[in-house]
């Protein structure tokens, strides 16, 4: 004599999980087949089904079957399914309006923010003289002949400045960038 779904289905309210089992290994694979007509992929499908029973272990005391339990179990994996794919049309959604979103570009804008801060650091090092000398013709871009002028130096010690300031913050940027 073989057992009814609603004995199974009666079985199972009470912990017997052998009866589970049995309900399991007779719908899984038709059930299978059901949800993969729906979600149109087979590995899905089988993450369904096995939530479906899961979910049918974990709330078998709460259980209330209407009609009978194959279709109780087929009207849930439709459910399931159509869950399934409202979600993932969702999740689609998300990541192509992620993917069209005109972020500002923040790793980069972190980026530039994090190396300036080392710039500065590095030129915050320099002797005050050199220091005065690469502000001038680097951040106000005075030509040499006009910061000569206005600091009452010789265009030569002005390259040579620029040349060690230079050569200065190249080597302490390097050592920075190593941390």
């Amino acid at each position: 004599m073989t057992k009814t779904d609603e004995i199974l289905l009666s079985r199972i309210k009470q912990d017997d999980y052998s009866s589970f089992n049995l309900l399991f290994f007779k719908h899984y694979a038709s059930l299978c087949s059901f949800v993969t007509t729906i979600v149109a992929d087979s590995t899905n499908a089988e993450d369904i089904v096995q939530d479906l029973f899961i979910k049918l272990w974990s709330d078998r005391k709460k259980i209330v079957v209407y009609k009978n339990t194959k279709h109780y179990l087929f009207r849930a994996a439709k459910n399931s399914a159509l869950n399934f794919l409202r979600t993932e049309k969702n999740r689609k959604k998300a990541i192509n309006r992620l993917e069209d979103a005109d972020f500002p570009q923040e790793t980069e804008d972190l980026a530039q923010e994090d190396f300036l801060q080392k710039l500065e650091n590095c030129i915050d090092q320099l002797p005050e003289r050199s220091k005065e000398v690469l502000l001038l013709s680097r951040f106000e871009k005075l030509k040499h002949k006009e910061i000569a002028e206005r600091l009452d130096i010789s265009i030569k010690t002005i390259k040579n400045q620029l040349w060690k300031s230079l050569k200065y913050l190249k080597s302490c940027l390097e050592v920075k960038s190593a941390f």
